[in-house]
Parts: C-alpha cells; sequence; structure tokens
C-alpha cells in the first residue's frame, strides 16, 4: 500500500527554497498546497487567499489536528492525511484482507432522528487509498474506520 507520509519530491523542495516557503515538515501534499499557495497570486490575481474555514477546524479539532492557522487549501491536504492515516491504521489493526467477513456501522438522520444500522459483508479488495470494497457490493464498500472484522 502507498506510504501515507511520503516527503516532499526534490522538484518540490526545489520550488519552496526559491519561493521562500517552509516545506521541511510536511508531506508531499501538504507541501502541494503551501508551494500552490503560494503561486497562486501569480496564476490568478483576482484570487482571494482563503483561510481554513470553521468546519475545516472543527473536523480537525476531532482528528487531532490544530488547523487555526492554516489556509484551506493546506488544511484540507492535513485532513487528507490524517484520514489516510487513520484508514492505514485500520487496516493493519484488523489486519484486513480479501475474504474477510465485516460488519459496518452506520448512521444515518431520518427525520431529525439518528438511526444507526449495522450491514454485515466479505472482503472483495482493498483500494490504494484504503477504502474496503466489498463483494457483491457492486463497488459498494466502506472506510476500514467503519468497520468491525467478525465471524459471520
Amino acid at each position: 500500500m502507498n506510504d501515507v507520509h511520503k516527503k516532499p519530491t526534490p522538484f518540490q523542495k526545489n520550488i519552496a527554497i526559491k519561493l521562500e516557503v517552509d516545506i521541511s515538515n510536511d508531506t508531499r501534499n501538504v507541501a502541494s498546497a503551501r508551494i500552490y499557495d503560494a503561486v497562486e497570486p501569480a496564476i490568478d490575481p483576482n484570487m482571494e487567499f482563503n483561510e481554513s474555514t470553521e468546519k475545516q477546524i472543527e473536523f480537525g479539532e476531532e482528528l487531532g489536528l490544530d488547523l487555526k492557522n492554516n489556509s484551506l487549501r493546506v488544511a484540507s491536504a492535513k485532513i487528507e492525511d490524517k484520514l489516510k492515516e487513520n484508514n492505514k491504521q485500520a487496516i493493519e489493526e484488523l489486519n484486513l484482507k480479501p475474504g474477510d467477513k465485516v460488519k459496518k456501522k452506520s448512521k444515518v438522520e431520518i427525520d431529525g432522528e439518528e438511526k444507526k444500522y449495522i450491514t454485515k459483508h466479505v472482503v472483495s479488495s482493498i483500494g490504494k487509498n484504503y477504502r474496503v470494497y466489498f463483494k457483491g457490493g457492486n463497488g459498494q464498500g466502506a472506510w476500514p474506520t467503519q468497520l468491525e472484522k467478525v465471524n459471520l
């Protein structure tokens, strides 16, 4: 599976130095966002800088991230990295592989009332993005953080 925290490429590092953008502690994904933020005014002078949103900040807090002083783009990259990390860790902890039986826990809001339901599945495959796909599901799947390994 893909490494969740790939380091910036040599090219990203060279560009960042020229732009005086610090990407030394960033993943490749976050470095891309910082570089894009730095060059965006040259690409589209009418584009306004967007800070992270309240929704991003709140979701980041749930994930253990402080996104208050980040751009919208950098906050999105950090959230994406953290979700990938969580999903990779869940795959490893569950030791999931094709043929495993799992329960998927879901929540749905109906008429203002939250309903929880559980469905049972057999793992068909695991995508490069760590999404778990189910047999006979016509593309149906779940994130591993939603799953529990069981004996059906």
